[in-house]
């Protein structure tokens, strides 16, 4: 993941280099991609977000002749996002974006979507009750065993194919 998010952050600092460029697209980009990397509240989305220009295009600053203002614009866009990657190589991604399990969202809803009401009470009985690791084992394994195959292979399919599930493999 955290060559992954390089790679990204080098994508946009290359972009910064285009004659041509869109920096109001670039910035909402960059940002989106520095908050799922860093997390929503992190400084370095803000300092991009911040970033300001006086015209609207790049060509418009070039033909007024105000190139050290866009250079500048670029030289701070350039020096937070070299932070960023710095950051990246040096300490790896945030802790607080870790996540060593895929979050599959609601899992319970492929399983809904696919058992009777009574199916679905039966199994919330078993895992929340007080019994053992063991017995939960054994009575969702007899419960599941009486279940049509066709259900249990919808139901494995869809959390398979959800995204955040098979990334990881």
């Amino acid at each position: 993941m955290k060559e992954q998010a390089i790679e990204v952050l080098q994508k946009q600092l290359s972009k910064l280099d285009q004659k041509q460029i869109d920096f109001k697209a670039w910035k909402q980009q960059t940002s989106l991609l520095l908050e799922r990397i860093f997390g929503e509240n992190d400084s370095k989305s803000r300092k991009i977000n911040e970033l300001d220009y006086e015209f609207s295009s790049w060509s418009l600053r070039d033909a007024s002749g105000n190139i050290s203002y866009k250079e500048g614009v670029k030289k701070s866009a350039t020096a937070i996002l070299e932070a960023a990657i710095i950051e990246l190589e040096h300490f790896g991604i945030p802790a607080s974006q870790k996540s060593s399990e895929p979050e599959l969202g609601n899992v319970s809803t492929f399983i809904k979507d696919e058992l009777t009401g009574h199916q679905v009470k039966s199994i919330r009985t078993i895992i929340t009750s007080t019994l053992s690791t063991e017995e939960k084992t054994r009575q969702l394994h007899e419960l599941l065993d009486g279940l049509d195959k066709t259900q249990i292979q919808y139901m494995l399919i869809k959390i398979l194919l959800k995204e955040e599930f098979y990334r990881y493999f």
